[in-house]
């Protein structure tokens, strides 16, 4: 019980350690785009999307199995309008035939993102970065080298933020539900995706797409690494003249500088991609940069100031979220927030660029409905019988505030199991090796916490019984030695155990040689050598060709006999 308790009250602190990360993550970029300027600064959303599966518009059944996904990138860059009063977004996707979807790769998308944007707009000066927690996005090299794609596209960069793990869907993810849409309507016309420059061609084949699509490779010459202890723990970063100031949340504290000298001998030079399909020219008449709001005004109230006028405060209304004449039909699905529209498009923009409205305490449905249920049980009309207890009242100020820092991600320590421990999981994944059923981990969790010795006593203390992710890992490590070799195994064996085999190893070799001399002095000739008939003939040999020459045949037929 005292586990079960100890469990679930870590749970809920990390349950509870998350959103906040998650809504405080969020202030970086509602921070970045109130300060950014019109047609000077860029904000760049990047993510890889899930490998698109090659699609045949009529394919055998042959063809389901053992595909191989189509890597491809998207990357969503915002602005503000001329008149700094609207957002504006244009996407880049990069399609690969095959590629690793690494830092090196996505450091080269960065530096071709910037080049392009740069040709567009010549006025842009600054660039920041919104990225998730994936390794090829949150790593030392990614963030360091970040600086140089920026100098070699002649845009300096200006923050590198992440958002936490976890942390629900961005815009990236809904630019690629669109783009979806369009490639299963180019497929439904009759044709094939099954390849990069296909995948190219039905991206760019939607009626309002203004996604610039290009199909590239990647050849890189070396593998790049950049060490940088703790990178994990850091999810903000802030390019300054000296170096890189890295946070573990967002505009809090003062930071750790990691000056440029410290990262030099590891810097170098991106690599640049090479652009086999550039976007199509189509695209060119079409406006690069889309007003990431769509407003439609009737044809009254471009000629009617009043009725203008009228419109704008119903826009206005839609993004406060709190327009009582329409029912609000589509809520926002972040956690917390209380923001509802009555157009889908009001919602996409504020999921793209708008604050999510949070109350400090909501109740939800779900709540309601346990406290609901616990006033049924706790009624005295209820035929539960219950027992008074004396309680008494808490003030709740005797509860001490939570410390600084209590949400900031950590490194779990490793500790080592006990050789009691060790014993029981080996026993239990062998009765599942032997009965063919394979133990549960979540059934081996709840045994450890009832499971009792020959005298009665609890086998493990409530701190002993490991969860079902530890017990997860110790069978698949059971499970991969049983597949290796018996020589990798007893190479893996401890240090004690390998002693001991060595010795009897050695011993046996020295027991199997005395006995391979043994039989070899019983087989072999040995000196002198003396015939049947009485002659020595390794004495014959001695004195030369003459005296065997002089011997009859005869004698020398017997000699051999």
């Amino acid at each position: 019980m005292l586990h079960a308790v100890k469990q679930a009250r870590n749970n809920i602190m990390s349950w509870k350690a998350h959103q906040l990360r998650s809504v405080h993550q969020d202030q970086a970029k509602c921070s970045v785009l109130a300060k950014m300027k019109s047609k000077c600064d860029v904000l760049l959303v990047q993510d890889w999307a899930m490998k698109f599966m090659p699609r045949k518009f009529r394919e055998p059944q042959s063809y389901w199995f053992a595909k191989r996904g189509l890597p491809w990138h998207i990357t969503v860059a915002i602005r503000k309008s001329e008149e700094g009063e609207q957002f504006e977004s244009q996407t880049f996707v990069h399609v690969f035939q095959n590629c690793l979807q690494d830092s090196a790769v996505v450091v080269s998308i960065m530096q071709d993102c910037l080049v392009s944007l740069k040709k567009e707009m010549p006025e842009l000066e600054r660039a920041f970065y919104k990225q998730d927690n994936a390794s090829c996005y949150h790593s030392g090299y990614t963030i360091v080298s970040a600086k140089f794609a920026s100098d070699i596209a002649g845009v300096g960069v200006e923050r590198n933020d992440f958002s936490d793990p976890q942390g629900g869907k961005g815009i990236c993810d809904r630019q690629a539900a669109t783009i979806k849409g369009d490639i299963g309507r180019y497929v439904n016309e009759g044709n094939d995706v099954t390849t990069a420059i296909q995948l190219k061609t039905a991206i760019e084949s939607g009626p309002g797409s203004c996604a610039k699509a290009s199909y590239v490779t990647f050849n890189p010459s070396s593998t790049r690494h950049v060490k940088w202890d703790g990178v994990s723990l850091l999810n903000n970063f802030k390019y300054e003249e000296n170096g890189i100031r890295a946070c573990r949340a967002f505009n809090v504290g003062p930071g750790k500088l990691l000056s440029w000298s410290q990262l030099e001998g590891v810097l170098q030079v991106p690599e640049t991609l090479e652009v086999v399909d550039p976007p199509s020219q189509k695209l060119s008449t079409k406006p690069s940069f889309k007003k990431v709001r769509h407003r439609h005004v009737n044809k009254k109230s471009a000629s009617d100031p009043n009725a203008a006028s009228d419109a704008n405060s119903r826009e206005q209304e839609d993004d406060d979220g709190e327009n009582e004449q329409a029912s609000p039909l589509f809520p926002c699905p972040e956690e917390g927030c209380i923001k509802a529209y009555s157009r889908f498009v009001s919602l996409q923009a504020h999921l793209d660029t708008g604050k999510h409205k949070r109350l400090p305490e909501q109740e939800t449905l779900y709540d309601k409905a346990k406290r609901g249920y616990a006033s049924k049980l706790m009624d005295e009309g209820s035929r539960i019988s219950t027992v008074q207890l004396q309680c008494e009242e808490q003030n709740s100020q005797c509860f001490s505030p939570l410390t600084m820092g209590w949400a900031l991600k950590t490194i779990t320590k490793k500790t080592r199991f006990t050789q009691k421990q060790n014993e029981f999981l080996k026993q239990q994944f062998e009765i599942g090796e032997q009965s063919g059923r394979k133990a549960d981990p979540n059934e081996v969790s709840k045994m450890m916490r009832s499971s009792r010795d020959e005298l009665g006593a609890r086998r493990f203390l409530p701190e002993e019984v490991l969860t079902r992710q530890q017990i997860t890992g110790f069978f698949s490590r059971l499970a991969a030695k049983k597949r290796l070799p018996p020589s990798t195994v007893n190479r893996e064996e401890s240090d004690e155990e390998t002693t001991r085999e060595d010795d009897r190893a050695s011993q046996g070799q020295v027991i199997q040689s005395e006995i391979c001399a043994q039989v070899m002095r019983e087989i072999s000739l040995q000196h002198p050598i003396v015939s049947s008939s009485g002659y020595n003939i390794c004495e014959l040999m001695r004195m030369g060709k003459k005296k065997l020459m002089s011997l009859s045949v005869d004698m020398l037929r017997s000699i051999l006999r």
